[in-house]
């Protein structure tokens, strides 16, 4: 039937218009009516319309999901109206706790912690890129070594002006040697390789390494050897005994100086090898100084007025320091025993053992 109003067709003439509502005219009983839907009926009209039907909440026939308003009594068809429609043959029915599907394309969420078979595999390596081997493990640093003395390079006005840590065995002394070991390379009277420290176990030891200039260490008293060389202020000294005289006959007795008893000598030592004055020394005290004594330097402002005292005895020399101002050395022979607080002249430099 088409709608007196709107015109739209309708399959029943009872109720009103499934489109806009409007009430169709009362006719008599024998009027058809819609007919229930058989199984088949979703396959129809109702399946064309683009959902599953709805069911009038009132008389409780299906309708078609565009269908406004129920077909046979003309109820209103809602959202909030409509029930769960039954199982139809054909259409799908939704479980009212299922969840619902994820949208095309997008995974679902995960609802719950994945088995590792559901874990998806890492992605393979692109082509050509290689794979970056870890760094090696750094190995830990070694310690640095123990510092076991230190050599301290001592200015003219008695400040230290260098400091040489002794951490190895052995440490060379000179103007060529390494930049870890006692380098002296302004003083041109020390030479490449001049001496050499070592530690004879926890003694250290001091030794010439054959220098022109030799090494000479500071004492207060001590013996010395016929030959030996001392360093007095700006002195360089060699103690020896006098030579005895050839035995030859004489006719008669020579004339001369009288003869004090003069048993040894200091010989002076020049720059260059060569060898200056010859100052005897009698049996017994021998005194050197700047302004008196038995053997006397005035012009040497290095040598004090009562610097040391040279004793001569039978068969042997003593040398034992006044208190002087920069003190007296003896040039060493072999390897020497140092301590702390010992001073050592090497050239020009004054070097002095501090302990570590």
């Amino acid at each position: 039937m088409d709608c007196p109003k709107c015109g739209a067709y309708n399959e029943t003439d009872v109720g009103s218009c499934l489109s806009c509502g409007a009430a169709f005219p009362a006719e008599d009983a024998a009027a058809p009516t819609m007919m229930k839907p058989s199984a088949k009926a979703p396959a129809g009209r109702l399946q064309q319309a683009g959902g599953p039907p709805k069911q009038c909440p009132n008389c409780m026939t299906l309708n078609a999901a565009s269908f406004k308003f129920c077909a046979r009594c003309g109820t209103p068809l809602t959202p909030s109206a409509a029930t769960p429609p039954p199982k139809v043959a054909g259409w799908p029915v939704a479980k009212p706790d299922a969840k619902p599907a994820a949208a095309a394309g997008k995974p679902a969420p995960p609802t719950g912690k994945a088995s590792a078979a559901a874990r998806p595999a890492p992605p393979p390596p692109k082509p050509g890129s290689a794979t970056r081997p870890s760094p090696p493990a750094t190995p830990p640093k070694a310690s640095a070594p123990k510092a076991r003395a230190r050599i301290s390079a001592i200015a003219r006005d008695g400040s230290r002006s260098a400091d040489y840590v002794l951490t190895q065995p052995e440490t060379r002394v000179g103007r060529a040697v390494n930049d870890g070991e006692v380098k002296l390379d302004k003083d041109q009277f020390v030479a490449d390789e001049h001496a050499l420290f070592k530690f004879d176990g926890d003694q250290l030891t001091v030794q010439d390494s054959g220098s022109e200039n030799g090494v000479f260490l500071w004492f207060k008293e001590r013996q010395i050897q016929s030959g030996d060389e001392l360093r007095i202020g700006r002195q360089r000294l060699r103690i020896e005994w006098l030579p005895d005289e050839p035995e030859t006959p004489a006719e008669q007795p020579l004339w001369g100086s009288p003869d004090p008893g003069y048993v040894a000598r200091a010989v002076q030592l020049l720059e260059g090898g060569g060898e200056g004055d010859v100052f005897p020394l009698k049996q017994g005290e021998n005194l050197i100084g700047r302004g008196s004594g038995d053997v006397s330097f005035p012009q040497d402002g290095y040598v004090s007025s009562r610097h040391c005292l040279v004793t001569v005895g039978d068969g042997h020399i003593a040398v034992k320091d006044l208190g002087s101002a920069n003190g007296t050395f003896v040039k060493i022979s072999g390897a020497a025993p140092v301590a702390a607080g010992d001073l050592l002249l090497v050239g020009e430099q004054i070097l002095r053992v501090d302990p570590a």
